[in-house]
């Protein structure tokens, strides 16, 4: 097999950290069904009356960057995090006790809730170059609990990317680099 770099095929599970690098990160660490990049462009194909449907050329118009996370943590803290507009309220006679709070009557902009968001594969031999950062990436959550013998409590997260201030969408490789 000439020319196959077999160190370049990864696999295995990866950990989602959103909020990098602050007080209030988050680890999303148990996850279950594979935690899902999406990359995807729009693009338009240029025509000439000329040449008929014969395309020219193409235009990139736009691109969109996604993860699902589907994490198997029942945290109230995590939860919190990832339904915008939420808020945990705990009783004030007992501070074991406390619920996260979702109000329905809200509009939500989510790029008010994005924060930097990073993929952190988990296999032997990872290094800060494969991690894949989506710098400005806001959590929607959609809950679908089922309580039986045969399922966990899966919380499945979709973090959608936005550009941040420079344009970036994604980055490939070690966040730390400027």
């Amino acid at each position: 097999m000439a020319g196959v770099n077999a160190e370049k095929i990864k696999l295995g599970p990866c950990e989602v950290v959103f909020d990098e690098g602050t007080p209030e990160e988050i680890i999303f660490g148990t996850t279950k069904g594979g935690v899902v990049l999406t990359y995807e462009e729009t693009s338009r194909e240029v025509t000439m009356d000329q040449t008929g449907t014969t395309p020219l050329k193409e235009i990139i118009t736009g691109r969109t960057a996604s993860v699902a996370v589907p994490f198997g943590e029942y945290d109230k803290e995590k939860l919190l995090a990832v339904l915008p507009g939420s808020r945990l309220v705990v009783d004030s006679t007992d501070p074991t006790k406390s619920k996260v709070v979702v109000n329905a009557t809200k509009v939500i902009d989510l790029l008010k809730f994005a924060k930097k968001m990073t993929l952190r594969p988990l296999a032997e031999g990872t290094t800060t170059n494969d991690y894949i950062t989506l710098p400005n990436a806001a959590p929607r959550a959609n809950l679908n609990y089922t309580f039986d013998y045969d399922n966990e409590l899966i919380t499945n997260v979709t973090f959608k990317g936005f550009p941040n201030a420079n344009g970036d969408l994604i980055e490939f490789g070690d966040p730390s680099v400027v």
